[in-house]
């Protein structure tokens, strides 16, 4: 299981000498007609996760509620209501900005989603995380490992679609461990599987567990908080394997401390304005 101690001998260390982007750089890719407050979600996580410099890449339909969100994030818009191939250029050129990419919060299914997804993935070279949807591309790329390192954060539905495999919240978890162990290094890509206890899985066969957290973390966008913290702790230099334990640690640790405030009814805004504070506490 995944401790405290773990986490303060992963955190990462700023030098006190460092200057702006020294200590990470995330860009989001998200957003969609339909949804334009999961990325928002997400690059929250990364800023609170300590990132310098988190960019968003919406379409234009999510442009001024992203732009006027916060004025820490610089927000680019490409044209139409979800991502398409219009896109890819620019995102590629915005990722040359960035340490680690996050793609999927709010971007829905759609083909041309899907196919510009797939080219952008392929063409990256730095670390990219895939949530909710995006997880879907990898039944697209022939061809696995990829040349950077990729890290995938589905919900027990999530993994049962990508797999093809029955896989449910009450099986057993050496059951889960031995499926997402073996997926991971087949596949050679980092697992944060999200549940009560969370798994997670490197792609050198390691495995943690993290008991943290409650049931009020169901709320909706909770899931985009974690992926844009996970990333910002990459982004200042934690592996991918520990970033993806030590944000399931951290997450988990502000919704026990929001449940002892508001029982249940807490939000994923609630969870990301927490981040820092539970981190200060943590490392203190």
């Amino acid at each position: 299981m995944f401790k405290l101690a773990d986490f303060k001998k992963q955190a990462p260390k700023r030098d006190p000498l460092s200057y702006k982007s020294k200590n990470g750089r995330v860009l989001v890719v998200g957003g969609s007609i339909d949804f334009h407050g999961a990325p928002i979600f997400s690059a929250w996580g990364a800023m609170n996760a300590g990132a310098d410099l988190v960019q968003m890449a919406v379409p234009e339909c999510n442009f001024e509620v992203s732009r006027g969100f916060a004025p820490d994030l610089i927000v680019r818009k490409y044209p139409g209501e979800f991502l398409n191939t219009r896109a890819q250029e620019m995102i590629l050129t915005m990722a040359q900005k960035a340490d680690v990419v996050v793609f999927g919060p709010g971007l829905g299914e759609r083909t041309e989603t899907m196919r510009a997804l797939k080219f952008l993935v392929e063409h990256l070279s730095i670390p990219t995380i895939l949530d909710t949807t995006a997880i879907q591309v990898l039944e697209m790329i022939e061809k696995m490992p990829l040349k950077q390192k990729l890290i995938i954060t589905p919900h027990h539905s999530e993994f049962e679609k990508l797999t093809g495999k029955s896989f449910k919240i009450s099986d057993p978890s050496d059951h889960k461990v031995r499926v997402i162990r073996t997926l991971a290094k087949d596949l050679g890509i980092n697992i944060l599987l999200k549940g009560p206890v969370d798994i997670i899985a490197g792609d050198e066969g390691q495995i943690e567990e993290n008991t943290t957290g409650n049931a009020g973390m169901t709320v909706g966008g909770s899931g985009d908080v974690l992926s844009g913290l996970v990333a910002g702790l990459m982004a200042q230099g934690v592996t991918p394997f520990e970033a993806c334990a030590c944000g399931a640690y951290i997450l988990g640790t502000c919704g026990d401390r929001l449940f002892k405030v508001k029982g249940y009814a807490y939000t994923a805004s609630d969870l990301a304005q927490e981040i820092p504070f539970v981190v200060k506490d943590i490392l203190k």
